[in-house]
């Protein structure tokens, strides 16, 4: 279990340096933010935290580090649109690996989609916080 979670996490770190390291900051707090194609996930990793892999599925990263540094738990939800300026909301489930939380939603997308994210987040000691940010999806081939 130790090492799956560990995995997950350098795969997800290592997207994000991949990306660019992506955050907002909220006074003490930065809540960071990734989408990608879930096709990238092992096979170990996606069976144990039930992911659906396949050329159309992504997923969306969200962690709300705080003043201590740790991911924090929050509550947070979200939602996308799509050049149609479809909506597609996104469900959330908490990853908790020995006190540091983090938030996965899992969707489907088109090829070549740009995607326009809407998260909102609710920090402890701080309220509720909304932010938006764009990324483009491609199919594996």
């Amino acid at each position: 279990m130790k090492k799956v979670v560990l995995a997950t996490a350098v795969l997800v770190f290592a997207l994000c340096s991949a990306r660019g390291e992506q955050f907002k900051r909220f006074g003490d707090w930065r809540v960071h933010y990734i989408a990608f194609n879930a096709s990238v996930l092992s096979a170990e990793i996606a069976e144990r935290y039930e992911i659906v892999r396949g050329r159309n599925k992504g997923l969306v990263n969200i962690t709300a580090i705080g003043p201590t540094g740790r991911g924090e738990k929050a509550s947070v939800k979200g939602r996308f649109k799509n050049l149609l300026d479809q909506t597609t909301k996104l469900d959330f489930r908490e990853i908790d690996d020995k006190g540091t939380a983090y938030y996965l939603a899992a969707f489907d997308f088109e090829h070549a989609e740009n995607l326009r994210f809407e998260i909102t987040v609710d920090l402890p000691k701080h309220g509720t916080e909304t932010f938006r940010f764009q990324h483009t999806l491609y199919r594996e081939t």
